[in-house]
């Protein structure tokens, strides 16, 4: 579907093809994680999650677009002359094909039955996952609002990011392109990779552990964020975005690593479809627009993205770590 969307002609074409992406995407990540729970140890979810994260949408999503920016036309096979922004469909979307048929040559993995579900057969009714989310609605709605409003401070940020270099440094928008991705891929490695193999180490890769192991990630990435929008400095400021954006990378890993461990197997894909509905909802529903009312009304002269940034960004993280540590606080009371 994503491929679909360098060939269309019109609005209404454009709408349906990426509601098809939204689709497919909502079943991915459900079952993603559930897969991958059962296919790693629990002390080793972190890495595996990390690895498997969005940050790596953001990173090679930047490079893609940055490399098609100055593209005024390309002449495709069978297509023949498009335009720079079909490119980047077909680029990020066509690969996408070849991925889809590995996934037949994957075995399935042996389930890991949770404690108490032994005499179990058959789908869980859905108001029995909504039961168990009502006696732990202080711990769930804690995670999920807290990755929520880390992402609604990082898409907040990345989708003006080349904007504010435009604008604030006079990059061109290729190098601006180029350097955002670069600073994506940087940071995405250093959260997702190093973060989730440090959080495994870390109190044995404890659901707890892994909480407040992202909160404290999420109050140093405070500084990042406050910072990167204001520095006047380009090296400066590519410094302490990546700070900034290693904090969100980590909590990609730690969230879903902490709902794999600690809700029940049959129960673990709706759950995490609730989780990515509500991080979506806030982050991509919320964050690029909240920047842009925020610069628009308050900040309206060409250099003000910078600004409705630095509130933006800060604002989310603050929020996201007080909530972590709420989570990790009420992990002890967690009903199974």
């Amino acid at each position: 579907m994503t491929a679909l969307c360098a060939t269309v002609t019109n609005f209404s074409q454009f709408f349906l093809a990426r509601m098809g992406v939204g689709v497919g995407e909502a079943v991915l990540s459900p079952a993603a994680y559930s897969i991958i729970s059962d296919s790693f140890p629990r002390n080793r979810l972190g890495l595996a999650m990390g690895v498997y994260g969005a940050g790596m949408a953001f990173m090679i999503g930047a490079v893609v677009i940055a490399a098609v920016a100055n593209a005024e036309t390309v002449t495709v096979p069978l297509l023949g002359v498009i335009k720079g922004w079909q490119v980047a469909f077909l680029v990020a979307g066509l690969p996408g094909l070849l991925i889809a048929f590995t996934f037949l040559l994957l075995p399935e993995p042996v389930r890991r039955i949770t404690r108490g579900e032994e005499h179990l057969t058959g789908q869980v009714p859905m108001s029995a996952v909504t039961h168990y989310l009502n006696d732990n609605k202080i711990f769930f709605w804690s995670i999920f609002l807290a990755v929520g409003m880390v992402n609604l401070s990082v898409l907040g940020s990345i989708s003006w990011l080349p904007v504010m270099m435009v604008r604030s440094f006079g990059m061109e928008l290729a190098n601006a392109g180029w350097l955002s991705g670069s600073l994506l891929i940087i940071g995405g490695l250093l959260g997702m990779v190093g973060g989730g193999a440090l959080m495994d180490r870390l109190g044995g890769g404890s659901p707890e552990s892994r909480l407040k192991f992202c909160a404290w990630a999420t109050v140093v990435g405070i500084f990042g964020a406050v910072a990167f929008p204001l520095l006047e400095n380009t090296i400066l400021m590519s410094i302490a975005f990546v700070l900034f954006f290693t904090a969100a990378a980590v909590a990609v890993g730690a969230a879903p690593s902490v709902i794999q461990q600690l809700a029940p197997n049959r129960m673990r894909a709706t759950i995490s479809a609730a989780y990515v509905f509500v991080i979506n909802i806030i982050g991509l529903g919320a964050g690029p627009t909240l920047t842009a009312v925020i610069g628009d009304n308050f900040f309206p002269f060409e250099s003000g993205i910078r600004y409705a940034i630095a509130i933006v960004a800060p604002f989310g993280y603050i929020v996201g770590a007080i909530l972590f540590f709420v989570a990790a606080k009420h992990i002890r009371t967690h009903k199974g």
